[in-house]
Protein backbone atom coordinates (compact mmCIF):
# COMPACT_ATOMS: atom_id res chain seq x y z
CA UNK A 1 0.00 0.00 0.00
CA UNK A 2 1.00 3.80 -1.28
CA UNK A 3 2.18 5.49 1.56
CA UNK A 4 0.13 8.67 2.12
CA UNK A 5 2.00 12.18 0.87
CA UNK A 6 3.00 14.56 3.61
CA UNK A 7 0.93 17.48 3.54
CA UNK A 8 2.39 20.99 2.74
CA UNK A 9 0.49 24.13 2.76
CA UNK A 10 0.33 25.92 -0.31
CA UNK A 11 2.12 29.30 -0.22
CA UNK A 12 1.70 32.83 -2.14
CA UNK A 13 5.39 33.24 -4.19
CA UNK A 14 4.17 36.43 -5.92
CA UNK A 15 2.33 39.41 -5.79
CA UNK A 16 0.64 37.65 -8.91
CA UNK A 17 -0.63 34.53 -6.76
CA UNK A 18 -2.42 37.01 -4.44
CA UNK A 19 -5.22 37.81 -7.32
CA UNK A 20 -8.24 36.31 -7.70
CA UNK A 21 -10.05 37.83 -11.14
CA UNK A 22 -13.46 36.77 -11.37
CA UNK A 23 -15.18 34.68 -13.96
CA UNK A 24 -17.87 37.59 -14.06
CA UNK A 25 -18.55 40.69 -16.11
CA UNK A 26 -20.34 43.21 -14.74
CA UNK A 27 -21.30 47.09 -15.15
CA UNK A 28 -22.13 50.17 -12.93
CA UNK A 29 -24.51 52.38 -14.74
CA UNK A 30 -23.24 53.91 -17.90
CA UNK A 31 -20.64 51.39 -18.30
CA UNK A 32 -19.88 48.84 -21.44
CA UNK A 33 -17.85 46.15 -22.42
CA UNK A 34 -17.41 44.77 -26.32
CA UNK A 35 -17.47 40.98 -26.84
CA UNK A 36 -17.89 37.90 -28.93
CA UNK A 37 -21.47 35.99 -27.87
CA UNK A 38 -20.14 32.41 -26.93
CA UNK A 39 -24.32 31.11 -27.25
CA UNK A 40 -27.81 31.57 -28.33
CA UNK A 41 -30.07 32.57 -26.15
CA UNK A 42 -32.44 29.78 -26.52
CA UNK A 43 -32.79 27.34 -23.79
CA UNK A 44 -34.29 24.42 -25.92
CA UNK A 45 -30.90 24.31 -27.67
CA UNK A 46 -29.22 20.91 -26.28
CA UNK A 47 -25.44 21.70 -27.34
CA UNK A 48 -25.57 25.36 -26.20
CA UNK A 49 -22.74 25.38 -23.37
CA UNK A 50 -22.18 29.33 -23.15
CA UNK A 51 -25.80 29.74 -21.96
CA UNK A 52 -27.70 28.36 -18.64
CA UNK A 53 -31.01 30.02 -18.10
CA UNK A 54 -32.73 29.01 -14.60
CA UNK A 55 -34.92 30.02 -12.08
CA UNK A 56 -34.03 31.95 -8.95
CA UNK A 57 -35.13 33.93 -5.88
CA UNK A 58 -34.10 36.71 -4.07
CA UNK A 59 -33.58 36.53 -0.06
CA UNK A 60 -34.34 40.01 0.82
CA UNK A 61 -32.86 39.23 4.56
CA UNK A 62 -29.87 38.01 3.01
CA UNK A 63 -29.71 40.64 0.10
CA UNK A 64 -28.68 37.75 -2.21
CA UNK A 65 -30.02 35.28 -4.86
CA UNK A 66 -30.67 31.93 -4.34
CA UNK A 67 -30.96 29.78 -7.21
CA UNK A 68 -34.65 27.30 -7.22
CA UNK A 69 -34.25 23.56 -5.82
CA UNK A 70 -38.02 23.04 -7.47
CA UNK A 71 -39.94 20.58 -5.78
CA UNK A 72 -37.56 21.07 -2.30
CA UNK A 73 -37.54 24.65 -2.36
CA UNK A 74 -38.47 26.77 0.39
CA UNK A 75 -38.78 29.88 -0.89
CA UNK A 76 -41.51 28.06 -3.03
CA UNK A 77 -43.04 26.43 -0.09
CA UNK A 78 -44.00 30.05 1.65
CA UNK A 79 -45.09 31.21 -1.98
CA UNK A 80 -42.25 33.55 -3.59
CA UNK A 81 -42.35 33.66 -7.23
CA UNK A 82 -39.02 32.65 -8.95
CA UNK A 83 -37.72 35.08 -11.31
CA UNK A 84 -35.28 33.64 -14.55
CA UNK A 85 -31.96 34.69 -14.72
CA UNK A 86 -29.50 33.20 -17.01
CA UNK A 87 -25.48 32.82 -17.24
CA UNK A 88 -24.18 33.82 -20.53
CA UNK A 89 -20.39 33.47 -22.10
CA UNK A 90 -18.60 36.32 -23.84
CA UNK A 91 -15.38 36.63 -25.39
CA UNK A 92 -13.85 40.20 -24.14
CA UNK A 93 -10.74 40.87 -26.13
CA UNK A 94 -10.27 44.02 -23.73
CA UNK A 95 -9.51 41.80 -20.80
CA UNK A 96 -8.39 38.92 -23.14
CA UNK A 97 -10.68 36.36 -21.25
CA UNK A 98 -13.77 34.45 -21.46
CA UNK A 99 -16.12 36.13 -19.14
CA UNK A 100 -19.67 35.25 -17.83
CA UNK A 101 -22.44 37.80 -17.58
CA UNK A 102 -25.49 37.61 -15.97
CA UNK A 103 -28.83 38.33 -17.79
CA UNK A 104 -32.07 39.72 -15.96
CA UNK A 105 -35.10 38.66 -18.24
CA UNK A 106 -35.83 41.70 -19.71
CA UNK A 107 -31.84 41.73 -21.04
CA UNK A 108 -32.54 37.64 -22.13
CA UNK A 109 -35.97 38.41 -24.15
CA UNK A 110 -33.63 41.49 -25.83
CA UNK A 111 -30.94 38.83 -27.16
CA UNK A 112 -33.45 36.44 -27.95
CA UNK A 113 -35.28 39.37 -30.44
CA UNK A 114 -31.79 40.24 -31.57
CA UNK A 115 -30.99 36.31 -32.43
CA UNK A 116 -34.64 36.39 -34.47
CA UNK A 117 -34.04 39.34 -36.10
CA UNK A 118 -29.98 38.54 -36.73
CA UNK A 119 -30.68 34.60 -37.59
CA UNK A 120 -28.33 33.71 -34.03
CA UNK A 121 -25.87 35.36 -32.35
CA UNK A 122 -23.55 33.15 -31.86
CA UNK A 123 -19.91 34.40 -32.60
CA UNK A 124 -21.12 38.10 -33.21
CA UNK A 125 -19.73 40.88 -31.97
CA UNK A 126 -22.10 43.26 -29.34
CA UNK A 127 -21.55 46.04 -27.38
CA UNK A 128 -23.45 45.61 -24.20
CA UNK A 129 -24.47 49.11 -21.45
CA UNK A 130 -25.93 49.23 -18.33
CA UNK A 131 -28.39 51.72 -18.59
CA UNK A 132 -29.77 51.89 -14.87
CA UNK A 133 -29.54 50.86 -11.59
CA UNK A 134 -32.42 49.12 -12.39
CA UNK A 135 -30.68 46.07 -14.02
CA UNK A 136 -31.75 47.79 -17.45
CA UNK A 137 -28.94 46.93 -20.36
CA UNK A 138 -28.65 47.83 -23.79
CA UNK A 139 -27.34 45.11 -26.17
CA UNK A 140 -26.31 45.98 -29.85
CA UNK A 141 -24.64 44.60 -32.54
CA UNK A 142 -21.46 45.74 -33.97
CA UNK A 143 -20.13 45.94 -37.65
CA UNK A 144 -17.01 43.66 -36.48
CA UNK A 145 -16.83 40.40 -38.07
CA UNK A 146 -17.97 36.90 -36.69
CA UNK A 147 -15.72 34.80 -35.24
CA UNK A 148 -14.37 31.84 -37.23
CA UNK A 149 -15.38 28.38 -35.91
CA UNK A 150 -12.25 27.31 -35.11
CA UNK A 151 -11.77 30.63 -32.85
CA UNK A 152 -15.54 29.83 -31.43
CA UNK A 153 -14.45 26.31 -30.75
CA UNK A 154 -11.25 27.75 -28.69
CA UNK A 155 -12.85 29.83 -26.83
CA UNK A 156 -15.87 28.15 -25.80
CA UNK A 157 -13.34 25.62 -24.46
CA UNK A 158 -12.04 27.89 -21.88
CA UNK A 159 -15.70 29.02 -20.81
CA UNK A 160 -16.44 27.74 -17.24
CA UNK A 161 -18.64 25.45 -16.18
CA UNK A 162 -21.65 27.49 -15.96
CA UNK A 163 -24.11 24.50 -14.62
CA UNK A 164 -21.28 23.89 -12.31
CA UNK A 165 -21.48 27.34 -10.83
CA UNK A 166 -24.89 27.48 -10.38
CA UNK A 167 -25.20 24.12 -8.75
CA UNK A 168 -22.00 25.28 -6.68
CA UNK A 169 -24.18 28.77 -5.34
CA UNK A 170 -27.43 26.11 -4.67
CA UNK A 171 -25.61 24.09 -2.04
CA UNK A 172 -23.78 26.77 0.04
CA UNK A 173 -27.34 28.74 -0.18
CA UNK A 174 -29.35 25.25 0.75
CA UNK A 175 -26.27 25.29 3.66
CA UNK A 176 -26.43 28.85 4.74
CA UNK A 177 -30.90 28.32 5.20
CA UNK A 178 -29.95 24.94 7.09
CA UNK A 179 -27.64 26.57 9.24
CA UNK A 180 -29.88 29.44 10.21
CA UNK A 181 -33.31 27.06 10.75
CA UNK A 182 -30.56 24.48 13.44
CA UNK A 183 -30.22 27.75 14.75
CA UNK A 184 -33.63 28.81 14.89
CA UNK A 185 -34.72 25.60 16.48
CA UNK A 186 -32.33 26.04 19.21
CA UNK A 187 -33.44 29.27 19.81
CA UNK A 188 -37.07 28.51 19.78
CA UNK A 189 -36.64 25.75 22.79
CA UNK A 190 -35.74 28.90 24.66
CA UNK A 191 -38.71 30.76 23.78
CA UNK A 192 -41.57 30.47 26.51
CA UNK A 193 -45.01 28.86 25.43
CA UNK A 194 -46.97 32.30 25.79
CA UNK A 195 -44.32 34.16 23.50
CA UNK A 196 -47.10 35.35 21.11
CA UNK A 197 -45.15 38.37 19.62
CA UNK A 198 -46.04 39.04 16.61
CA UNK A 199 -43.61 37.61 13.83
CA UNK A 200 -42.04 38.19 10.32
CA UNK A 201 -40.84 35.73 7.87
CA UNK A 202 -36.85 35.03 7.12
CA UNK A 203 -37.81 34.63 3.76
CA UNK A 204 -38.32 38.75 3.57
CA UNK A 205 -42.47 38.37 3.29
CA UNK A 206 -44.97 38.91 6.51
CA UNK A 207 -47.00 35.49 7.44
CA UNK A 208 -50.43 35.63 8.62
CA UNK A 209 -51.05 34.59 11.95
CA UNK A 210 -54.04 33.19 13.21
CA UNK A 211 -54.88 35.10 16.70
CA UNK A 212 -56.74 31.76 17.81
CA UNK A 213 -54.17 29.14 17.17
CA UNK A 214 -52.10 28.81 20.52
CA UNK A 215 -48.81 26.08 20.11
CA UNK A 216 -50.14 25.29 16.57
CA UNK A 217 -46.58 23.58 14.73
CA UNK A 218 -47.80 25.52 11.51
CA UNK A 219 -46.62 28.23 13.21
CA UNK A 220 -42.88 27.39 13.28
CA UNK A 221 -42.25 29.76 10.43
CA UNK A 222 -44.20 32.84 11.96
CA UNK A 223 -42.07 31.68 15.34
CA UNK A 224 -38.81 31.96 13.01
CA UNK A 225 -39.19 35.66 11.89
CA UNK A 226 -39.10 37.12 14.96
CA UNK A 227 -35.47 36.12 15.71
CA UNK A 228 -34.93 37.50 12.54
CA UNK A 229 -36.22 40.73 13.15
CA UNK A 230 -33.52 40.64 16.22
CA UNK A 231 -31.04 39.86 14.18
CA UNK A 232 -31.83 42.71 11.69
CA UNK A 233 -32.14 45.03 14.30
CA UNK A 234 -28.59 44.24 15.42
CA UNK A 235 -27.01 43.97 12.39
CA UNK A 236 -28.23 47.96 11.90
CA UNK A 237 -27.56 49.13 15.48
CA UNK A 238 -24.50 47.80 17.18
CA UNK A 239 -25.45 49.95 20.37
CA UNK A 240 -28.59 48.31 20.86
CA UNK A 241 -29.02 46.98 24.41
CA UNK A 242 -32.42 44.63 23.72
CA UNK A 243 -32.52 41.15 23.61
CA UNK A 244 -28.90 41.15 25.53
CA UNK A 245 -28.75 37.49 26.70
CA UNK A 246 -29.59 36.80 22.57
CA UNK A 247 -26.80 39.05 21.33
CA UNK A 248 -24.19 37.47 24.07
CA UNK A 249 -25.26 33.92 22.71
CA UNK A 250 -24.62 34.78 18.88
CA UNK A 251 -21.75 36.43 19.80
CA UNK A 252 -20.15 33.28 21.37
CA UNK A 253 -20.99 31.65 17.91
CA UNK A 254 -19.26 34.07 16.34
CA UNK A 255 -16.15 33.67 18.81
CA UNK A 256 -16.73 29.79 18.18
CA UNK A 257 -16.91 29.97 14.17
CA UNK A 258 -13.56 32.48 14.40
CA UNK A 259 -11.62 30.02 16.81
CA UNK A 260 -12.50 26.93 14.47
CA UNK A 261 -11.12 29.72 11.41
CA UNK A 262 -14.03 28.52 9.28
CA UNK A 263 -16.77 31.23 9.11
CA UNK A 264 -18.09 34.58 9.88
CA UNK A 265 -21.83 35.42 10.72
CA UNK A 266 -23.18 38.81 10.52
CA UNK A 267 -19.99 40.39 11.82
CA UNK A 268 -19.43 44.05 11.28
CA UNK A 269 -16.47 45.58 9.65
CA UNK A 270 -14.70 48.83 8.46
CA UNK A 271 -13.56 48.95 5.31
CA UNK A 272 -9.66 49.83 4.18
CA UNK A 273 -9.83 49.08 0.59
CA UNK A 274 -11.87 47.68 -1.89
CA UNK A 275 -10.52 45.96 -5.17
CA UNK A 276 -12.84 47.07 -7.28
CA UNK A 277 -11.96 44.78 -10.27
CA UNK A 278 -10.89 41.54 -8.25
CA UNK A 279 -13.54 42.21 -5.93
CA UNK A 280 -11.64 42.22 -2.83
CA UNK A 281 -12.30 44.04 0.79
CA UNK A 282 -9.46 44.49 2.95
CA UNK A 283 -11.64 45.13 6.21
CA UNK A 284 -10.56 45.27 9.95
CA UNK A 285 -12.80 45.25 13.34
CA UNK A 286 -11.87 45.23 17.15
CA UNK A 287 -11.21 41.63 16.63
CA UNK A 288 -9.26 41.58 13.09
CA UNK A 289 -6.66 44.09 12.14
CA UNK A 290 -6.74 43.21 8.62
CA UNK A 291 -9.07 40.54 6.89
CA UNK A 292 -9.26 40.10 3.34
CA UNK A 293 -12.13 38.75 1.55
CA UNK A 294 -13.34 37.98 -1.58
CA UNK A 295 -17.05 38.80 -3.16
CA UNK A 296 -18.82 35.27 -3.41
CA UNK A 297 -21.39 34.17 -6.50
CA UNK A 298 -24.59 35.32 -6.01
CA UNK A 299 -23.36 38.66 -3.81
CA UNK A 300 -23.15 42.03 -4.84
CA UNK A 301 -20.81 44.93 -3.12
CA UNK A 302 -22.16 48.36 -3.00
CA UNK A 303 -22.28 50.60 -5.93
CA UNK A 304 -19.98 53.42 -3.78
CA UNK A 305 -17.28 51.41 -1.66
CA UNK A 306 -15.81 54.06 0.44
CA UNK A 307 -12.67 53.65 2.80
CA UNK A 308 -14.14 53.48 6.40
CA UNK A 309 -17.40 52.54 5.23
CA UNK A 310 -19.38 50.00 7.58
CA UNK A 311 -20.55 46.62 6.36
CA UNK A 312 -21.45 43.87 7.78
CA UNK A 313 -20.90 40.39 6.81
CA UNK A 314 -21.09 36.55 6.53
CA UNK A 315 -18.45 34.48 4.71
CA UNK A 316 -16.50 31.32 5.06
CA UNK A 317 -12.97 30.24 4.44
CA UNK A 318 -12.80 27.91 1.30
CA UNK A 319 -10.07 25.20 1.07
CA UNK A 320 -7.52 27.34 0.53
CA UNK A 321 -8.12 29.10 3.61
CA UNK A 322 -9.38 32.49 1.57
CA UNK A 323 -12.64 34.39 3.40
CA UNK A 324 -15.59 34.12 0.90
CA UNK A 325 -18.50 36.45 1.46
CA UNK A 326 -21.89 35.01 1.45
CA UNK A 327 -23.68 37.80 2.73
CA UNK A 328 -23.06 41.80 2.63
CA UNK A 329 -24.91 44.56 3.88
CA UNK A 330 -23.37 48.42 4.12
CA UNK A 331 -24.41 50.80 6.06
CA UNK A 332 -25.84 53.95 4.58
CA UNK A 333 -24.29 57.57 5.40
CA UNK A 334 -20.96 55.72 6.71
CA UNK A 335 -17.27 55.70 4.95
CA UNK A 336 -15.29 58.57 4.49
CA UNK A 337 -15.45 61.26 1.54
CA UNK A 338 -13.33 60.82 -1.12
CA UNK A 339 -10.21 62.94 -0.70
CA UNK A 340 -10.26 62.99 2.94
CA UNK A 341 -6.75 62.60 4.34
CA UNK A 342 -8.56 62.60 8.13
CA UNK A 343 -7.61 59.30 10.08
CA UNK A 344 -8.83 57.47 13.16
Amino acid sequence: MAKPKKLKVRRVGSAEDRKRPSVFKSLKTDEYFKGYALFEPDPELEDNPGFYEYFRHWDQQAGQEVPCSGDNCPFCAANDNPSTVALSAWYIPDDKAVKVFRMNFSTTADAADIAEEEEGILGKHFRVKRLSDKGEYRLRPTSEKKLTKKLLAEYLKEAPDLEGIVDRTLKIQMERLAALEALEDDEDDEIPEDDDEPKKSRRGKAVEEDEDDDDDEDDEDDEDDEDEDEDEDEDEDSDDDEDEDEESDEDDDEDDDEDENETLDSVEFEVVKFQEKDEIFTLKNKDHKKLEAWVGDGVEAPDDVKKGMKITISAQQDEEGDWIITELKAKKGRGRPKGSKSKK
